[in-house]
């Protein structure tokens, strides 16, 4: 694990910084994390690095077996399960935010969607729609949602595949984003459930055929 310079390791923040290294996909899934090993690198003693891991099991980001810790490895089907409660979820999001949401929510949703559309760099337009799908969820009013949906997107984060960074998939992901804001602004809960649910199962299969074109290499 290669982490920049001048980075915080302090036990506070351990566990934030290496579930910041994981969901960017450093390391990948699979690979080891080894308490000494890590300890030495970072310069810290293995009681904080065992408590740092321990937390990211709890998250599902990191899994233990026989030869210790590793980054969660998961199964095509395991992502088709976690967009299934995702997309769930989500449409309970359009539904609360279409009572909760405010002028200054809905502002906030355009200006991302307009720096995504902005956004040079793929992998920075991606964030940023993840980032939109976070504030989205705040504007439910629903603490729960928002923590449940948060945990799931971490555990898809490691999966991010070079297609959804492709020009073609994100301009239909801003297309669709657009979509879904007008309708919570038209107060339209029945097409903001039906743009939310089909938003997400595209992202879902392009996740998911990705994961399963890797296991026939």
């Amino acid at each position: 694990m290669n982490l920049p310079e001048g980075v915080d390791v302090s036990r506070g923040n351990l566990y934030v910084v290496l579930r910041q290294e994981i969901l960017a996909g450093n390391p990948p899934p699979g690979s080891p994390l080894h308490e000494v090993k890590l300890s030495t690198q970072l310069g810290v003693s293995r009681a904080p690095v065992r408590e740092a891991l321990l937390r990211l099991e709890s998250d599902g980001l990191v899994e233990r077996g026989p030869r210790g810790a590793k980054v969660r490895v998961r199964t095509p089907e395991e992502i088709y399960d976690i967009y299934e409660v995702r997309i769930a979820l989500e449409e309970l999001v359009v539904e609360a935010a279409l009572k909760h949401a405010t002028e200054l929510d809905l502002a906030r949703l355009v200006m991302m969607h307009d720096d995504a559309m902005s956004e040079k760099d793929p992998r920075c337009a991606r964030q940023l729609h993840a980032q939109w799908h976070h504030t989205l969820a705040a504007a439910s009013r629903n603490s729960t949602l928002v923590e449940v949906l948060g945990r799931l997107a971490g555990q898809l984060a490691p999966y991010e595949t070079q297609s959804l960074a492709e020009p073609g998939n994100l301009s239909q992901t801003h297309d669709e984003h657009l979509e879904i804001i007008e309708a919570i602004k038209k107060q339209d809960a029945k097409t903001a459930r039906s743009l939310i649910r089909q938003h997400l199962r595209r992202t879902r299969d392009v996740r998911v055929n990705a994961l399963l074109a890797d296991e026939r290499r």
